[in-house]
């Protein structure tokens, strides 16, 4: 059964203060781009697409075509984000500074998918079992005529040690997302995590999911991305920061939630480097993952 993975890598972390996507962290100079391509493929997925910006993508094709050359039985596609996409009538305003959002950096992988697919940041560590869970959801969402799914996290499990984050807060009835509502400075305090929510303080218990930008698509998500740009686009058009985000057209579907127990690290500040150095060399050290990813 094909599925592929599409990794969101062209970003630039205005508080991290450098190219995330590709600085090393494990033993042998890894990214963790490099964890989370390891564990899709070992959890089934046989494409790999990376979105690129344009800075990355010779970066990208030198150091992953020779990884794939040696994986049987696995696609790679790098993909560039061009602001021009999906624009159609339109064109690029002269104002525009960055592309549209993660809404149409999915979009411009439309013409590489053919499968069903999930989507992630390449900066963030989702864990070997977020994989398995998304594998498992698009099964799930292909039987059951649903176009969209995400696996959620435990909120206490995706904090940092060194300032608040933002976390999207999923409102879920069963096994159905109503609402994410995007909280900021979130900060851990015993059993509960304290931040903030539309202007006030909130407070949620430990145990509250929130969603990780790891989504899953059938392939017909491309269809409503197209509808919805071009809607975005007709409002938008001259707003030169409005972006056309991923979250906001999931929000007008059916999304099947799951979560999974995996520990989500990233590094939102500079500081966070030297603990997901840590965290990672613990997993090389108890066998969760080689020493040498690509030996």
């Amino acid at each position: 059964m094909n599925r592929a993975i599409i990794i969101m890598a062209g970003g630039m972390g205005s508080r991290y203060g450098g190219l995330k996507q590709v600085d090393s962290f494990g033993p042998n100079n890894e990214s963790i781009l490099d964890y989370s391509i390891f564990d899709a493929i070992k959890a089934g997925f046989n494409k790999v697409v990376i979105l690129s910006s344009p800075k990355l993508e010779e970066y990208f094709e030198e150091k992953y075509q020779k990884i794939f050359s040696s994986i049987n039985n696995v696609s790679l596609e790098i993909v560039i984000q061009d602001p021009k996409y999906g624009l159609g009538e339109y064109l690029l305003p002269e104002k525009r500074e960055k592309p549209w959002g993660t809404g149409q950096a999915i979009l411009c992988c439309e013409n590489v998918i053919e499968e069903s697919f999930i989507t992630i940041n390449a900066d963030d560590f989702y864990g070997y079992g977020a994989f398995e869970k998304a594998y498992e959801t698009l099964n799930h969402i292909e039987a059951n005529n649903i176009k969209v799914s995400t696996i959620s996290y435990l909120i206490e499990n995706t904090l940092s040690e060194n300032g608040g984050v933002s976390r999207g807060v999923c409102i879920i009835e069963g096994n159905k997302l109503i609402n994410i509502e995007e909280t900021h400075d979130l900060i851990r305090n015993g059993n509960i995590v304290e931040g903030n929510f539309n202007g006030g303080k909130v407070q949620h218990p430990t145990g509250t999911k929130v969603a990780m930008n790891l989504f899953g698509f059938q392939k017909s998500i491309f269809s409503l991305l197209n509808k919805e740009f071009k809607i975005f686009l007709n409002k938008n058009i001259n707003e030169p920061k409005k972006e056309f985000l991923l979250p906001e057209v999931v929000g007008k579907e059916n999304v099947y939630v799951d979560v999974t127990n995996e520990n989500w690290f990233g590094v939102t500040y500079k500081n966070d480097s030297d603990t997901v150095k840590n965290k990672i060399k613990n997993l090389v050290e108890n066998n969760t993952y080689p020493s040498n990813l690509w030996s």
